[in-house]
């Protein structure tokens, strides 16, 4: 059990200095920046192979995925979705890679863990997402506009519509981090408990994979809903 609290603790990778103060990179930092470059290297090598006739199997499986991000935003923000399918997309597959990068750890030598089992960076991820859903209020309603959806029906339920900008994205935040965290404790000590691979792929199966993607497109998909409702 030691050994897995450990894991769960935030290690510095490596340090360097700007402007005369220390900045520490951690390990949650660092992986996030792991998954960046990853996704990044896999669009550019994806957009020079993409065909307009007979698509690859990879090229398709990727339009399928544009197709859902596509449509979630149509079916949640109307007319006006299509201006945020570039984040909640990018917002997908990074919180996608980043909850299953530790199937990465077969790799000997390698040490990788969910960034998001820290809360930092959900309550990052959130702050961002609470941003946008803020900027499409005003962009689509203009400040006047929507500050009137703060009284509707009645003055008196202003206070506790001004307080869903601070609970939504709380619990957006804890949402992810509890679940996520779970998973990883609970996948360490089946880990530590039962080292054969065979007979702990099932429980990988569904903690790293399954409730990882499933964690992330909860996190979008109300993001999303979220936005649909400023600019309703």
């Amino acid at each position: 059990m030691e050994e897995v609290f450990e894991k769960v603790g935030s290690e510095v990778i490596f340090s360097f200095q700007l402007f005369g103060d220390t900045v520490n990179i951690n390990n949650a930092v660092f992986v996030c920046f792991i998954v960046s470059i990853i996704l990044i290297v896999l669009s550019a090598l994806l957009k020079r192979t993409l065909k307009a006739d007979n698509p690859g199997k990879i090229q398709v499986c990727v339009e399928w995925l544009v197709e859902i991000v596509n449509n979630l935003c149509k079916t949640s923000a109307g007319h006006h979705g299509k201006a945020f399918v570039p984040y909640i997309g990018t917002l997908l597959v990074f919180l996608g890679l980043a909850n299953i990068i530790g199937l990465l750890n077969f790799i000997p030598g390698l040490h990788m863990y969910p960034p998001t089992k820290d809360i930092n960076v959900t309550a990052t991820l959130a702050l961002i997402s609470i941003i946008v859903v803020l900027g499409a209020g005003f962009r689509y309603k203009g400040l006047k506009g929507w500050a009137k959806t703060l009284i509707d029906p009645m003055p008196v339920v202003a206070p506790f519509k001004l307080m869903e900008y601070i609970t939504k994205p709380l619990s957006l935040a804890l949402r992810l981090f509890g679940n996520v965290f779970a998973a990883f404790i609970i996948m360490e000590i089946i880990y530590s408990v039962v080292p054969v691979p065979f007979v702990s792929s099932p429980f990988s199966a569904y903690f790293d994979i399954f409730d990882g993607v499933l964690q992330a497109f909860i996190f979008t998909y109300l993001t999303i809903v979220y936005i649909g409702e400023a600019v309703e």
